[in-house]
C-alpha cells in the first residue's frame, strides 16, 4: 500500500517479495509505504517517487489471522490502520476464498475494518503477540438500497422538543465540525428546551477551564468575548456562527430568573496550563501549599511528561492534593467549584501519560467531566455538543465513546441526537494538509444514505426533525441493517466520508438539514498552510 503525502490517498499495489519492488511506478511525489505477507512486514514513513520504491521486509512482526463473517465471496480487502501519529501506518491483507485474511503486523494497536465489495464496522485489536480476529461484515450492494414508501411525518422545532424534554442529558452530534447551521441548530433547540423545560447548561466538547470565560460571558458579565474563543485555541469554535449562538444565549439569559439562566461549558482535557494556572491563581482560598504549589508549576510544561521524572512522594503528594480539590460541592460559579474542574481535569491529563495515552482516554475523560459539571450546576438537563463519533452510544473509534459512558451513567435518560447534512458545503482540513481548513462542497448525499432515505420520506423539508421510533415498519425494516451517513472530522477526504452507523442504537433521532454551508472563520479562526489564503469568509 502505497499512501500519497500530497493528496491523502492510498493505492493498493502487489508487492514481489523477490524483487523488492512495486508492480507499478508512482508519479512523482512523497509517500509512506506499508507492505505486509504471512510472515513478514515493512513499513517506510517517507519516500522519493517518481521510481519504482524499494523496501526491505523484516520478519519482527506478529500475525493477525482474521475471519470475514457475513458477506459469503464477497471481493473484499482487510485494512489494518495503526494508531500512531505517522502518516500511511496502514497495511492491507486480500482475504481467501473463504473469507480468512492473514497479516503480518508489527506491535501495536491496530483498527481493523472490511472495505471492497463487502464492509464492516471498525474492529480495534492489540498486537502484542499472534491473534485472531472476528470481522463482521456486510454487503456494500444490500447496504446500498433504498426503502420503498418510507414515509414519515416531519416535526416542527417545539413537537420534537416537547418530545425529548424528560431526558437528563440530550447529546446534539454534529456530522463535521465546520458546519455553520450545525451550530445555528443545536442553539436553536437548546434554546427551545430552556424555554419549554428544564435544560440549564450546554456541554462542549472545548477545554474545561477556558469554556470558563464564555459561561462568565453567557451569564452576564462584562467579557470580551471574542479573544475568549480565541483562547480555546479551536479553529472549530473560532467562527461566527459560534459567536451568534452565544450572543443569543447571553440574551436568552438577561431576561430569566437566574434559576434558569443556561451555562455554556467545556468538558475536553487536552491542556494542562489552564488548570494549573487556575489553581495557581486562586492559592490562598484553596490552602494550596508551598510544595503543592512547586509539584503544579512542575507539571505545567511539555503535556506534563515531567510528572513521570518526579519521585514516588511528589506524584503521591500532587495526586492526593488534586483529589483534595476536586471534591466539593461547591456551585460552578464559585473558585471552590471551578478549581474541582481544574483539578479533575489534571487528574485526567496525567492519565494520559501512559498506555494507551490520549487516543483511548479522551472520551472516558470528557464523560468524567460532564459527570462531574452536572453535579456542580445542578442542572436537571444538560445538552452535550460534540462530534458523531463522540456521542454515539456505540464506540467506534478505539475506546468506549462519550456517549457510551453517558448511557451507562444515564441509561435511557441519555439522548443522543445526529445532525447531518444533505447537501451544501463544509470547513475542514484538506486531505493532504497542504493547504489548510477550506470550504468542501457536499454534493447531495447517495440515494441509500439516512439523510437522503430520511429526507425523502419527509417530503424534503428544509429541516427534517425525525424521532427513529416514530418510523414506519418499512422504514423500521430498513433500520434492521446499519446505514450510512456522510461524517468528517477535522480533515476531509473525498471518497471517503460515507460512515456506516446503526439507527437507533446509537442515535435514537435525527436532524437532517437539507442545505448546509461552511462555518465562517473570524481573522484568528483562519488556518492556513504557508501564505496561501484558505477559509476566509
Amino acid at each position: 500500500m502505497l499512501a500519497s503525502a500530497s493528496t491523502g490517498s492510498y493505492t493498493l499495489a502487489a508487492y514481489d517479495e523477490r524483487a523488492g519492488t512495486f508492480a507499478f511506478t508512482p508519479p512523482p511525489g512523497k509517500y509512506a509505504i506499508a507492505v505486509t505477507s504471512q510472515n513478514q512486514y515493512a513499513y517506510v514513513e517517507a519516500t522519493e517517487a517518481p521510481g519504482a520504491p524499494t523496501v526491505t521486509l523484516s520478519s519482527d512482526c506478529y500475525r493477525v489471522t482474521g475471519q470475514i463473517t457475513g458477506a459469503p465471496g464477497a471481493a473484499a480487502v482487510v485494512w489494518f490502520a495503526r494508531l500512531s501519529r505517522k502518516f500511511g501506518d496502514r497495511f492491507a491483507a486480500v482475504p481467501d476464498a473463504h473469507g480468512q485474511v492473514t497479516a503480518c503486523l508489527p506491535d501495536g494497536t491496530y483498527r481493523a475494518i472490511v472495505d471492497g465489495a463487502a464492509t464492516s464496522f471498525p474492529i480495534w485489536i492489540r498486537v502484542a503477540a499472534d491473534t485472531t480476529v472476528a470481522l463482521p461484515a456486510y454487503v456494500k450492494a444490500q447496504l446500498e438500497a433504498s426503502p420503498r414508501g418510507a414515509q414519515l411525518a416531519n416535526e416542527d422545532l417545539p413537537s420534537f422538543a416537547q418530545a425529548i424534554r424528560g431526558h437528563t442529558v440530550i447529546g446534539m452530534a454534529e456530522a463535521n465540525h465546520g458546519t455553520a447551521e450545525f451550530f445555528t441548530y443545536r442553539a436553536k433547540l437548546a434554546l427551545e428546551l430552556a424555554r419549554a423545560g428544564n435544560l440549564r447548561a450546554i456541554l462542549l466538547e472545548a477545554d474545561a477551564i477556558a469554556m470558563f470565560a464564555i459561561d462568565d460571558y453567557v451569564m452576564g458579565a462584562e467579557v470580551d468575548v471574542a479573544q475568549a474563543v480565541v483562547a480555546l485555541n479551536f479553529w472549530i469554535t473560532d467562527v461566527r456562527e459560534f459567536l451568534a449562538a452565544l450572543a443569543d444565549l447571553r440574551a436568552y439569559n438577561a431576561h430569566v430568573a437566574a434559576a434558569r439562566k443556561v451555562h455554556v461549558l467545556g468538558i475536553d482535557a487536552q491542556r494542562l496550563e489552564p488548570p494549573v494556572a487556575l489553581l495557581l491563581a486562586h492559592r490562598v482560598p484553596l490552602a494550596i501549599s508551598e510544595r503543592e504549589a512547586d509539584l503544579l508549576s512542575r507539571i505545567a510544561p511539555d503535556h506534563g511528561k515531567p510528572f513521570t521524572a518526579m519521585s514516588d512522594d511528589d506524584r503521591t503528594t500532587l495526586l492526593a492534593a488534586l483529589d483534595r480539590w476536586a471534591r466539593t460541592t461547591a456551585d460552578i460559579t464559585q473558585v471552590a467549584g471551578r478549581a474541582a474542574v481544574a483539578a479533575k481535569s489534571i487528574r485526567l491529563q496525567l492519565g494520559y501519560l501512559v498506555e494507551p495515552g490520549i487516543d483511548a482516554l479522551r472520551d472516558p475523560a470528557m464523560a468524567e467531566l460532564a459527570q462531574q459539571i452536572i453535579a456542580l450546576t445542578g442542572a436537571k438537563q444538560v445538552a452535550v455538543w460534540a462530534h458523531l463519533g463522540h456521542l454515539s452510544r456505540i464506540g467506534r473509534y478505539g475506546a468506549r465513546s462519550l456517549g457510551e459512558h453517558l448511557a451507562e451513567r444515564f441509561a435511557a435518560d441519555y439522548y443522543p441526537i445526529a445532525f447531518l447534512s444533505f447537501r451544501g458545503a463544509a470547513r475542514a482540513w484538506d486531505a493532504g494538509g497542504q493547504i489548510g481548513v477550506i470550504p468542501h462542497a457536499l454534493a447531495p448525499a447517495p440515494a441509500f444514505s439516512l439523510e437522503a432515505v430520511l429526507r425523502q420520506a419527509t417530503g424534503a423539508p428544509e429541516v427534517a426533525w425525525v424521532r427513529l421510533d416514530q418510523a414506519n415498519p418499512v422504514l423500521q425494516r430498513w433500520l434492521d441493517s446499519p446505514r450510512y451517513v456522510r461524517e468528517f472530522g477535522s480533515a476531509y477526504q473525498p471518497g471517503d466520508a460515507e460512515k456506516l452507523h446503526a439507527f437507533p442504537a446509537e442515535f435514537p433521532a435525527v436532524v437532517v438539514l437539507d442545505h448546509t454551508s461552511p462555518t465562517t472563520p473570524t481573522p484568528t479562526g483562519v488556518r492556513c498552510v504557508g501564505a496561501a489564503p484558505c477559509g476566509g469568509s
